[in-house]
């Protein structure tokens, strides 16, 4: 990988140490002996038009510097090209870095990004919109809206939007269409997995792996207060296709039908969609640069 873009996004995470991660970039590239740029995201549409850009300028590596929704940015515009997606963690989550496999200490992966691991990596795509970790609908979708709202980022602020959004969120009747069966129920969260993990380590989906030409659709029932505070150990131990209220299945291509258009996020990111949604897989959609314990 010999041409680099870094693309940065100023505003990811606790919004601190952009000026010490762009140092940290140019030491780094510099002494390598790469060719480099660093461009940064000032608002909505920014990263997807950048690693557009930085695809037409020949450049071979583009690298998301922030967290799960920079990711997803700069990948939209990289899906079906010969560039690679790099990642250095940035934000509050990073889980589809942690899916791949790449060091949350920034200066480790830089040195990764350098000398790459290269793999291919399915994305998912919502009605049109594309995922490569996650995207959902339900309580999750909300608790990213809620979370958009509150002016400081991390995991305190993620879980008091997360209380706070569980006790008002009411589950809607919705169907589901998959390979081979239909299902009706009110879930409290419907994740269509690419990769295991939302972020910090929340396992959703144990099976889920990146290169493996499905998705995993996990549900999880809505279930009193007690019981889903007794079990959230579970998503971090890997071990909540255990808990009761849990279920999910593997498809290729999924369609949700919902009462009324609303809330889904795709990798964390919350937006409103039309009540019918369409998902299927792209498998091996994207060239992503890995660590030795990528999910895959």
């Amino acid at each position: 990988m010999h041409k680099i873009c870094f693309i940065v996004n100023p505003f990811s995470g606790t919004r601190t140490g952009t000026h010490s991660l762009v140092r940290l970039i140019e030491n780094s590239v510099k002494s390598a002996g790469r060719e480099y740029a660093v461009v940064y995201i000032q608002g909505p549409g920014d990263g997807a038009r950048l690693s557009r850009e930085a695809v037409a300028q020949g450049f071979d590596l583009v690298v998301a510097a922030g967290g799960d929704g920079t990711v997803n940015a700069v990948g939209q515009g990289l899906v079906h090209t010969p560039a690679t997606l790099a990642i250095i963690p940035a934000g509050s989550g990073n889980g589809f870095a942690r899916t791949l496999g790449i060091p949350l200490n920034q200066q480790a992966a830089l040195r990764q990004l350098l000398s790459p691991r290269i793999m291919q990596s399915d994305a998912g795509r919502i009605n049109g919109r594309y995922f490569f970790n996650m995207a959902g609908i339900g309580l999750d979708a909300a608790i990213g809206k809620s979370f958009e709202q509150y002016g400081s980022r991390g995991l305190l602020t993620y879980f008091l939007a997360g209380t706070k959004t569980f006790f008002t969120y009411k589950p809607a009747l919705i169907s589901m269409h998959y390979d081979g069966g239909r299902l009706s129920c009110s879930p409290l969260v419907v994740s269509i997995a690419n990769g295991p993990q939302y972020g910090s380590g929340a396992i959703i989906a144990p099976r889920a792996r990146v290169d493996d030409g499905i998705l995993d659709v996990c549900i999880l029932e809505k279930l009193p207060a007690w019981r889903t505070a007794a079990n959230v150990y579970r998503l971090f131990n890997g071990t909540i296709d255990r808990m009761k209220g849990y279920s999910s299945f593997q498809t290729s291509a999924l369609t949700i039908e919902r009462p009324e258009p609303g809330l889904i996020h795709v990798d964390g990111e919350p937006c409103m969609e039309q009540a019918r949604l369409e998902i299927k897989v792209l498998p091996k959609a994207l060239q992503v640069a890995a660590g030795e314990n990528a999910a895959a």
